[in-house]
């Protein structure tokens, strides 16, 4: 039986003669080095740039909350004119 087809989709090899058994190669005991393919790095990347925009823009937004709790309530009794807890005598 001679190939048909050989191209990209089968890798460049011809198709393997179902009377063959199927035999993976060794692998050498006690090295468990599992490979990470482009995929998963990529999703880790994703995941972590996520996290880290989350936490930036979480910070931003305590900031902001505290810088508006604090125009409100100063520190040592001094008042601003645009407060709203401002008394003017």
């Amino acid at each position: 039986m001679s190939p048909r087809y050989v191209g990209r989709h089968s890798g460049g090899r011809p198709p393997r003669d179902a009377n063959t058994p199927k035999v993976s190669p060794p692998h050498p005991p006690g090295l468990a080095a599992r490979t990470v393919d482009r995929r998963t790095v990529k999703k880790i990347a994703l995941w972590v740039a996520l996290a880290v925009g989350l936490a930036l823009s979480l910070a931003v937004l305590i900031g902001l909350v505290q810088g508006f709790h604090a125009m409100d309530h100063p520190p040592g009794g001094w008042c601003q004119d645009n407060s709203a807890t401002c008394v003017h005598r």
